[in-house]
């Protein structure tokens, strides 16, 4: 077995320390053993992921060899940090065979002893050991300087380049050695040159500049040369030697390009020695030389000759041309022209081109040099050849679906078709005609990029899409070379360009909205084909004349988003398209935002928009009773429900908790009161039914307010005549549920749900009688208008206005499933283009400037240690009974099941005798409460406390009578006037303590008598405890709120808490900010709360 000692042997103080910290941290993985071995591979995490071998000896107690791909290990002496922890890995035992694990798969496959007799030889070479200290800079030697020679070979098509140093101060010393050089540096082993020059590592330095950046060059190559000696044991026998060979560095490449790119960053001249001339100095520049060629005439036949002294790449990719004294850096255009030219002069200056390849080579060959070289040209030859420039012309015509073209090529006054007739071989003047075969070959290509073919001396295209690809691709560009004529049936402009789409918008005396389409050039017939073209996915649309629309224009990106949005797409085909006025605002926000739709608005139409806009503008009065009682907010709440009143449009008044909505409700009833008019309804929960009565007997005496409630003839008899004589008729859901069939008879000025979250749910009997009812217009009250999904939201407007946000699974598809799941910006952005007009809510925060401070706090108690116990017994039992539950009946079918498992849990967190009937062990959670309400009493502070479970409310009261401390109780049995009796005396001071049912008391109440909240256990929904927290904290609060959650630890309660700070996350975007929703628990989420 290893032993520590030989671990820390082979390591610094440093690297043993990292090492066993990385063991213990469990950095070492796919760790394996070679079968029949004790090779040992593994992977270290460090910065990086770094591959670390190890061999011992037979009996696994000595080590023979090891090595790691980490920087260190390659510059310094020593196992490294990795070595060390796969080292302590082995000592632990902790490894297996190759082979067992899938992890052990990797790039080490093939165990060979050769492989680590080479990882020795690189070690044994190397000896890096990096000085471990420098010198002041005051006492160290003068620099020290570095010269590069650089050698240059060429043999057989294949480059040899090295370099050779000379190093020194003021006199520079050749360098025998490179390698030892390399080993005795690193080392810091002083070297000596010459009798007056010793370089010691210790205390020397590499000139700033040139000097350092060549001494960085060589470090990199050094660390190459290891890692070669490394890989050529796992690999193999590397092809061609060490790097580092006598006084030579050879160089790959890619050294030679790193060496080239480094000097010419450094703008430093260097010594060059190359095959064909001595050594001279040579500088880097950027750009291209001027190379010169020469066209000689020998009896007919020519000789391209290289009048240029010296060229020659010097690396593969040719990016440094060596042209005489200079190295140039060439744009790879410039080697593209010229490498073919090099490679077919290779080492001879100059090539032999026959008699008859000299017209090719004046048509193909020469134009091409030219691009990168001057060429003389011997007079002979112009006076047997004579280079024409071309001119071409083509005729363009329909050919069934797709077009013909006719080409002609003019060579001066002479002119031929190329796919018909014989092309002229001689000049007018006499001489051989030197046609422009790269011209030439350049228009053909054209027509064969598009696929066209020869027939009856045209080029012909049958098929419609590739005609017009052609059209819009290649003909802009083939008109830049040739002159392009067109038929007299052809079109001059072929394909056009989508012209801008004008879409008019007004509002008809049936106040519907009247859309048009305008489109300048194309009728509106003609447009109906381009968007369904587009609809389609085409990328052309061919008009009756022939001619081609483009339609990759952004503005019909634009307007297929406008037909689809608004619900017009099956429209399209009408004339006169007619959409609801509730559209207006939507086509007004989408034309502003994308400028790509050009929305021509009427008058009227702009005075409709604005007005619900911006309700604080427009000139309507409230009643004369209420002018000194509405505030400014109200007052604008009044204006924006009586201005969509006036269209018949309804409304989301979303104000925060506690802002007088049903102020601003009856302010509105005062005002639109008339005579033969249908009464307005009120639908509202039983708690708050007889709360809008005392309201509008408060604020607006003169309202005739009638409740429809007790039993059904009851119900009848006072729905009959309240009917006729009536203002406002108060109902509740309940009620509205039950007499349906007389309510839907009727037709209602205007119908106010009151906390319309009840009908959230769309397939509840509530929701569905309630979008039975029949009214000029129809609002909706909410502090909540989504509280778990945006589906309630849906189901809100579509009673407002029925068909707006379209059909159920529409809405889903649309914005709720992009909006939840794929978090679609631009889902949400357009669902608030549609419900942002028709939504007006305000934050407590923002208008009321005079209301004190709210503070929330959560407050942590511990169990009893009996209450622990029964709790870690359930919570295991109830772990077993849920995964259980989903392997019988899946997760939807098991909700209910699910939640009853979870409801025993809170009750443990809360007290285990909720319902354990024999259970004496005590609650942490409600001796906390003890302690706090006794403080907070003794303060003079008076406290709302809430739970979601009346019997928790019968303990606490119980806990409050010991205390002798007298409290208010209400929960679902309180009926509605005790309710209303029981919240006056609470504000009138007659108790300290309001006991409330979270359900029952957490909405419609005012109870600012209180100035302490006190959420007793915590609900799914954070939105609810906070409607609960608004009983306190509203209007004519004049004392700071203190809102207190307790949690129980280490229970399902902080988990809970954890959920609700993740849902809040989740800002309700479709409101305004402050306004929260939690999404229905998922079977992820459900799950998380029995780990």
């Amino acid at each position: 077995m290893l032993k520590d000692s030989a671990i820390h042997e082979l390591s610094n103080d440093m690297s043993y320390r990292k090492g066993c910290r990385y063991f213990k941290d469990g950095r070492v993985a796919k760790l394996l053993r070679r079968p029949g071995t004790s090779i040992y591979v593994a992977t270290v995490e460090g910065s990086e992921d770094y591959e670390v071998r190890v061999r011992l000896d037979k009996t696994g107690e000595k080590i023979e060899a090891y090595d790691c791909t980490c920087p260190a290990a390659a510059l310094y002496d020593g196992a490294c940090k990795h070595v060390v922890a796969l080292l302590k890995v082995i000592q632990a035992g902790q490894l297996e065979e190759e082979g067992e694990s899938a992890a052990t798969s990797g790039p080490y496959r093939k165990p060979t002893g050769r492989l680590f007799d080479c990882f020795a030889r690189a070690k044994k070479h190397a000896h890096l050991n990096a000085p471990k200290k420098l010198l002041p800079a005051a006492l160290r030697e003068a620099p020290i300087f570095l010269e590069p020679h650089f050698f240059f070979e060429r043999h057989y098509g294949r480059s040899n380049c090295w370099l050779e140093f000379r190093i020194g101060r003021e006199r520079l010393y050749v360098m025998r050695s490179m390698q030892e050089f390399m080993r005795s540096f690193l080392a810091g082993t002083p070297i000596e040159f010459g009798k007056k020059l010793t370089v010691d590592p210790q205390t020397a330095a590499f000139a700033p500049g040139i000097s350092t950046m060549l001494w960085r060059f060589l470090l990199d190559l050094w660390k190459d040369e290891v890692s070669s000696l490394y890989y050529g044991g796992a690999y193999g026998a590397r092809l061609s030697g060490t790097i580092f060979e006598g006084k030579a560095v050879k160089l790959t490449p890619s050294a030679l390009v790193r060496f080239l790119s480094l000097m010419q960053e450094a703008n430093a001249p260097f010594q060059a020695r190359t095959d064909i001339h001595e050594e001279r100095t040579v500088e880097i520049v950027e750009g291209t030389p001027a190379l010169e060629l020469g066209l000689a005439e020998r009896s007919g036949s020519g000789r391209l000759m290289m009048m240029t002294d010296e060229v020659c790449y010097l690396d593969d990719d040719a990016h440094f041309l060596l042209v005489e004294d200079t190295i140039y850096h060439v744009p790879p255009s410039f080697s593209a022209a010229l490498h073919p030219l090099l490679e077919a002069f290779g080492s001879s200056r100059s090539l032999s081109i026959s008699a008859q390849d000299i017209p090719a080579f004046f048509s193909t060959i020469l134009p091409e040099i030219e691009k990168v070289a001057e060429v003389e040209i011997a007079p002979a030859f112009a006076e047997r050849y004579e280079i024409m420039p071309l001119s071409a012309a083509v005729y363009l015509d329909y050919y069934g679906d797709g077009i013909a073209a006719r080409l002609e090529f003019h060579y001066d006054e002479m002119k031929f078709n190329p796919l018909a007739g014989k092309a002229p071989q001689e000049a007018p003047s006499g001489r051989r005609l030197i046609r422009d075969a790269a011209g030439e070959a350049a228009i053909f290509a054209f027509f064969d990029t598009y696929d066209f073919l020869p027939k009856d001396g045209r080029f012909v295209q049958s098929d419609e899409a590739q005609s017009f690809l052609f059209l819009d691709e290649a003909l802009p560009e083939l008109s830049k070379i040739t002159d392009v004529y067109y038929a007299d049936a052809f079109h001059e402009k072929p394909v056009r360009r989508m012209p801008s789409v004008t879409i008019g918008v007004s509002v008809n005396d049936e106040n519907l909205l009247d859309v048009t389409f305008d489109a300048a050039h194309i009728d509106f017939a003609e447009l109906i084909g381009v968007l369904r073209s587009y609809r389609e996915k085409r990328v052309y649309h061919r008009l009756k004349d022939g001619t081609f629309v483009t339609l990759g224009d952004q503005q019909l990106a634009g307007l297929a988003d406008f037909i689809e949005s608004t619900g017009i797409k099956k429209a399209i085909d009408v004339q006169n398209i007619r959409l609801p006025l509730r559209q207006a605002l939507y086509l007004d926000a989408l034309a502003k935002e994308d400028k790509s739709i050009r929305l021509a608005r009427s008058k009227r139409f702009k005075s409709i928009v604005r007005d619900i806009k911006n309700p604080v503008d427009a000139d309507i009065e409230p009643p004369e009773t209420l002018k000194g009682v509405l505030r400014d907010y109200q007052q604008t709440g009044f204006s924006w429900l009586s201005t969509l009143a006036a269209y018949r449009l309804g409304g989301i008044l979303a104000d925060d908790m506690g802002l007088g909505k049903t102020l601003q409700v009856i302010a509105f009833l005062l005002a639109h009161r008339e005579e033969g008019r249908p009464p307005a309804l009120v639908v509202a929960p039983t708690s708050l039914m007889y709360n809008w009565l005392e309201e509008i007997e408060k604020f607006a005496p003169e309202l005739k307010a009638s409740i429809v409630a007790g039993t059904k003839a009851e119900r009848e008899a006072a729905l009959s005549p309240a009917l006729k004589d009536a203002d406002v008729i108060i109902t509740t859901y309940h009620m509205l549920r039950r007499d349906i069939d007389l309510y839907e008879k009727e037709h209602f000025s205007h119908i106010f749900l009151d906390e319309a979250q009840q009908i959230k749910n769309p397939a509840t009997q509530a929701a569905k009688a309630v979008k039975k009812l029949r009214a000029d217009a129809a609002f909706a009250l909410t502090g909540t208008p989504i509280e778990n999904s945006l589906t309630e939201l849906w189901s809100i407007f579509d009673f407002l206005m029925p068909g707006y946000l379209k059909s159920r699974r529409h809405f889903q598809s649309q914005f709720e499933t992009p909006i939840v799941r794929a978090k679609d910006p631009h889902a949400s952005a357009d669902l608030l283009r549609y419900i942002s007009p028709f939504i007006l809510r305000r934050l407590k925060k923002d208008v009321l400037e005079e209301l004190p401070d709210k503070v929330e706090r959560k407050m942590t108690n511990e169990m009893t240690d009996e209450q622990r116990k029964v709790y870690h017994a359930w919570f295991v039992q109830a772990k077993k009974e849920f995964a259980a539950e989903l392997k019988a009946h899946g997760f939807g079918e098991s909700r209910i099941k699910i939640l009853a498992i979870l409801t025993r849990l809170r009750q443990i967190a809360c007290d285990p005798a909720l319902f354990l009937e024999d259970y004496t062990g005590g609650s942490g959670k409600l001796d906390m409460l003890e302690e706090v309400v006794a403080d907070a009493v003794a303060a003079g502070h008076r406290i709302l406390i809430f739970s979601q479970f009346t019997t928790m409310l019968s303990h606490i009261a119980a806990r409050l009578g010991v205390m002798n401390l007298s409290y208010a109780y209400l929960d679902g049995s309180t009926p509605a006037l005790e309710r209303m009796r029981r919240v006056r005396d609470f504000n009138a001071g007659a108790e300290p303590l309001f006991l409330i049912s979270l359900k029952a008391g957490g909405t419609g109440l005012n109870l600012t008598g209180a100035d302490m909240v006190i959420h007793y256990d915590p609900w799914w929904n954070p939105a609810v405890e906070d409607q609960a927290t608004d009983r306190a904290y509203r209007i004519g609060q004049k004392n700071n709120v203190q809102v207190l959650k307790f949690i129980t630890k280490d229970t399902i309660e902080e988990k809970i808490y954890e959920l609700q700070e993740k849902k809040k996350a989740l800002i309700d975007q479709m409101i305004q900010p402050g306004e929260n929703f939690l999404s229905k628990l998922s079977e992820e989420e459900i799950t998380a709360l029995f780990q």
